[in-house]
């Protein structure tokens, strides 16, 4: 969602911000909209972990070895 929705993403971090600054206020532990128990914007990477290749189904790169 991060690369393909920006916007949207950016809507859901604004919501998990929002919910944990009210949290916050009323001494209650945070919550995330991921399982790594982190905000969404840091568990999130901006690029791909992998950049495969899929030009073609070959595996000459060395990319379907890792």
């Amino acid at each position: 969602m991060r690369r393909d929705q920006p916007d949207l993403f950016a809507k859901a971090c604004h919501l998990e911000d929002t919910l944990n600054a009210r949290r916050r206020m009323l001494e209650r532990d945070p919550v995330w909209l991921t399982r790594y128990n982190a905000p969404l914007s840091a568990v999130v990477p901006l690029e791909d972990p992998l950049p495969i290749d899929d030009s073609d189904a070959s595996c000459d790169g060395g990319w379907c070895f890792t």
